[in-house]
């Protein structure tokens, strides 16, 4: 669900400092009168009324350990995803899925794939 324009949240500030009533002025914009209510409050305690931010806020819990996880790589290229999961949480105490960490490990832009030699489907 989208939040109200910043326009409208003027608005219902302007009509509630005009003196309206809480139960008027949501009647008069069509929305809830606890909506009135919670921008009203923050406009009395912030000085605005303006939405508050949606999503984007959640840090990776493996951003702080990019170098522990490149030399652990770079000293043993041939780890698999399960064991870096096992590996990462004994030693750093994160828990954390396989797909979160080949997404974590792409992001740092570490290889994960195995050589060549190990990936062929038969023998020559």
């Amino acid at each position: 669900m989208r939040p109200f324009s910043e326009d409208l949240r003027k608005r219902i500030i302007e009509a509630k400092r005009a003196g309206k009533s809480s139960a008027e002025v949501a009647k008069r914009f069509a929305v809830s009168a606890r909506t009135v209510e919670r921008y009203w409050a923050r406009y009395a305690e912030q000085g605005h009324c303006r939405a508050k931010q949606i999503g984007g806020y959640r840090r990776a819990r493996l951003a702080d350990h990019q170098k522990v996880l490149t030399s652990w790589i770079e000293k043993q290229p041939d780890l698999t995803l399960e064991e870096l999961v096992a590996r990462c949480q004994k030693e750093l105490q994160v828990t954390l899925s396989i797909s979160g960490l080949w997404h974590r490990l792409k992001a740092f832009g570490l290889s994960y794939k195995k050589n060549d030699a190990r990936r062929r489907a038969g023998s020559s």
